[in-house]
């Protein structure tokens, strides 16, 4: 099922987990430590911008066991939530969902991943004012093979399957998908160098952009305009 696009948008409530940041994009070990990490970093701040700036979501929920995240991204409209080293992807977004509803609030819940540097507040809401009209509903990742956004009108029908082959899992548990430009910020995650290289052609974030500036010389990618 594809969903359609109403006007009107819910309230939501994002999500975003995030491993501890030396422990992140490992599929990137190749590139310096430092650089890998300014990435992670990097990366996570425009998600963030990008979620904090999309006039349908009220607050956004971090959930990382990592203490470094804290002064990294804090800003008013985030809290934190601690996840363990045992919990699975998952584990981790249901303890924010949890979180979430302990709030009180009647939100939405989205999980979003938190390598989408090519993101904007204006594509999120977009995909989110679809969302309001869905129970349940994803986006697939560039590849068409994994998630980078699931979102539950309700708290109690929020439950993210990912792992290998995400979309078709959630496709299965009766999510609707958002159909999503293939060339699109949502889409784009960034697990490798060519993944990367393909969000900067998109228009990566200014934290993203700033790591990579500072960078020119080890040749990483061709800078894009920024859209």
């Amino acid at each position: 099922m594809t969903a359609g696009a109403p006007d009107r948008c819910r309230a939501w409530t994002v999500v975003i987990p995030l491993k501890p940041i030396q422990l992140a994009k490992s599929r990137l070990s190749r590139l310096p430590g430092p650089l890998r990490e300014a990435l992670v970093v990097g990366m996570a701040l425009d998600v963030r911008d990008a979620a904090l700036g999309c006039g349908c979501v009220e607050e956004v929920v971090v959930v990382s066991r990592d203490p470094r995240w804290r002064p990294v991204l804090g800003r008013p409209g985030l809290r934190f939530v601690s996840d363990s080293p045992e919990d699975s992807l998952n584990d981790a977004l249901r303890r924010g969902a949890v979180a979430a509803r302990q709030g009180g609030h009647e939100r939405g819940i989205a999980a979003l991943t938190g390598d989408l540097p090519a993101l904007t507040a204006d594509e999120l809401g977009s995909a989110l004012r679809r969302a309001s009209d869905c129970a349940s509903s994803f986006t697939a990742d560039a590849r068409g093979t994994g998630t980078t956004l699931l979102a539950a009108r309700s708290p109690s029908v929020f439950h993210p399957r990912y792992g290998a082959r995400s979309r078709l899992r959630h496709l299965r548990a009766g999510a609707s998908e958002l159909r999503m430009p293939r060339r699109s910020g949502l889409r784009q995650d960034v697990d490798t160098s060519d993944d990367l290289a393909a969000a900067v052609l998109i228009g990566v974030g200014q934290h993203t952009r700033a790591v990579l500036l500072g960078h020119e010389r080890a040749e990483l990618v061709s800078l894009a305009p920024r859209r």
